[in-house]
């Protein structure tokens, strides 16, 4: 079995999402200017600067954390999914142990709320689902694992089966 594997999903960023940006460097310029009308002529037009202001960098700073592209990386004992977003930052959504996995197989239904999603879109084919333990609750996570992946969390959930069982042995 292979010690470590990585894999990269590129994802797509929509035009909504590249719009976010161009909105919000307008209203932190906009904002700017009512940052001059209460220097030179009411003062309460500092009220207007902050608010615009604030929803500007907001704007902006949705842009920034949308995800970029999802990395999968898989040890004998973990999956983890790691989230880097459009400035580059990369940050980890789940770190799971295959002992904790209850089900892995290609998706079939809808995404959830409460579905970690890790890939381009959960409805496109060739999404799985890896149904683990968490708090004594099941969860699910979605993503979208190359041929080799597949076959190496298969392996790895198929071990963990043999070792529960350890007295039962094949005729």
């Amino acid at each position: 079995m292979t010690e470590q594997y990585s894999q990269t999903v590129e994802i797509t960023v929509s035009s909504k999402t590249k719009a976010k940006q161009w909105i919000g460097i307008f209203l932190v310029l906009f904002a700017m200017g009512f940052l001059m009308l209460t220097i030179f002529y009411k003062w309460y037009f500092v009220f207007a600067f902050i608010v615009i202001f604030i929803i500007g960098v907001l704007y902006i700073h949705f842009y920034n954390i949308t995800a970029r592209e999802y990395i999968y990386e898989f040890s004998p004992k973990r999956l983890t999914v790691a989230k880097k977003d459009l400035v580059g930052r990369t940050r980890r959504m789940i770190s799971l142990l295959f002992e904790d996995v209850k089900s892995f197989s290609i998706m079939d239904g809808l995404s959830d709320e409460g579905d970690i999603a890790a890939c381009n879109a959960t409805h496109d084919s060739g999404v799985y689902e890896l149904i683990y333990l968490c708090d004594n609750k099941s969860q699910r996570l979605l993503f979208a694992p190359d041929t080799y992946m597949i076959a190496l969390i298969n392996e790895a959930i198929g071990k963990k089966a043999e070792d529960s069982h350890p007295n039962i042995t094949e005729e």
